[in-house]
């Protein structure tokens, strides 16, 4: 694919800072630049166009988020790309871009739809999620969507857009970053992990509907029937202080909170790792980034039963559990780590080979901007 075109992308976050989109784009971008493509990058903080406040978005959520989209229809009414590309837009007026498409990848319907955090984020994300259904169902006919989790994608439909004017594009993963090591002893020194001790990872934001005390609960089972076992919990978030308050509580001996691991780092602290931990009740992308990244790193995985995990069963590469019932989740994780998962392991690695490398993605990706462009979409990807 050869034929230049110039794209516009315009997200509220971009590497470094932010989490999901910002890292997504970061690596899309980056392989989408090899294959030609001249882009443009529109965000809070840049780095081409500057739009928007970061502050406001972290202080003010969704209004933060207007006022940046706001900013985006006015400042590019004028514009000569190829193809503007939205990342999880709240655009109240007119769309301003005559070739678009949007990816999604979450919904405050699908948060909402889980009923994830208390009565006060209840409310606020129904009203969120009505805002949502407005700015996307008066998108112009002519724009298309990615979802990049197929639970996005049936919430796409059920928010009321056409089924046959999106598609499912995975979250990747860069396979040479994230890779097994052989000898992870030598590493668990850099992390102050004990080197002879089964360490089960978490990697991601402590929020509600990350599910932390779940986990922290289910870990105090297998503490009591094993012990060199370690939970190594690597993260920030809303739920971090109170997180590490029940974990005393417990009086549990062996988790260990990393806090922050800087993403130079990760890559050592996934292959010096066992097993990959995730009991979320929700998720946005099919696979989360953490989890892609964990099985490019070889690790069996365990995880909770939601869609965008049901991943681990077709890779056969772990458990999936109902972490509803801690003692009895507890003691299915007891089982799967008494014996050998090296068949898991090397299945976790080659589906991420596979499947979801970054230059994948990327292709799909290119192939639905230039369809766009010339208004040609076939969505068989």
């Amino acid at each position: 694919m050869g034929e230049k075109m110039r794209v516009l992308i315009c997200a509220t976050e971009y590497y470094p800072d932010g989490s999901g989109i910002a890292n997504v784009m970061y690596n899309v971008v980056r392989e989408l630049e090899g294959m030609g493509v001249e882009y443009t990058i529109c965000s809070p903080t840049g780095p081409d166009i500057k739009l928007g406040d970061l502050d406001h978005i972290k202080k003010y959520g969704i209004l933060g988020m207007l006022q940046y989209w706001y900013q985006v229809s006015r400042h590019l009414e004028s514009n000569d790309y190829d193809v503007a590309w939205l990342q999880n837009p709240f655009i109240v007026t007119r769309n301003p871009f005559k070739h678009c498409l949007v990816t999604m990848h979450a919904t405050y319907y699908g948060a909402r739809t889980y009923a994830i955090g208390n009565l006060p984020l209840h409310l606020y994300k129904s009203l969120v999620t009505h805002l949502e259904r407005y700015c996307l169902t008066r998108m112009p006919t002519n724009t298309f969507f990615t979802g990049v989790g197929k639970p996005v994608c049936e919430e796409l439909e059920n928010i009321g857009i056409a089924r046959d004017r999106m598609v499912y594009i995975p979250n990747g993963v860069n396979i040479r970053r994230f890779r097994p090591l052989d000898d992870k002893k030598p590493m668990r020194k850099k992390f102050g992990i004990p080197e002879d001790d089964v360490i089960l990872l978490s990697v991601g934001r402590l929020t509600q509907q990350k599910q932390p005390y779940t986990m922290i609960e289910v870990f105090s089972h297998l503490e009591k029937e094993v012990g060199n076992v370690t939970l190594c919990i690597a993260g920030k978030g809303d739920l971090l202080e109170e997180t590490k308050d029940l974990a005393e509580k417990i009086g549990l001996r062996k988790v260990l909170f990393l806090g922050y691991v800087d993403d130079r780092d990760l890559p050592d602290l996934y292959a010096c790792s066992d097993y990959y931990i995730m009991t979320s009740k929700y998720e946005g992308g099919m696979p989360p980034l953490t989890l892609a990244e964990a099985m490019a790193s070889g690790l069996p995985c365990i995880v909770s039963d939601i869609p965008n995990l049901a991943i681990v069963k077709d890779a056969d590469c772990g458990i999936i559990l109902n972490f509803g019932n801690v003692s009895t989740a507890s003691d299915q994780i007891l089982d799967y780590i008494s014996n050998e998962c090296s068949e898991h392991s090397q299945n976790a690695r080659r589906y991420a080979i596979d499947q979801l490398d970054w230059h994948l993605i990327s292709e799909q990706y290119l192939k639905m901007l230039l369809e766009i462009k010339h208004g040609e979409v076939t969505l068989d990807l």
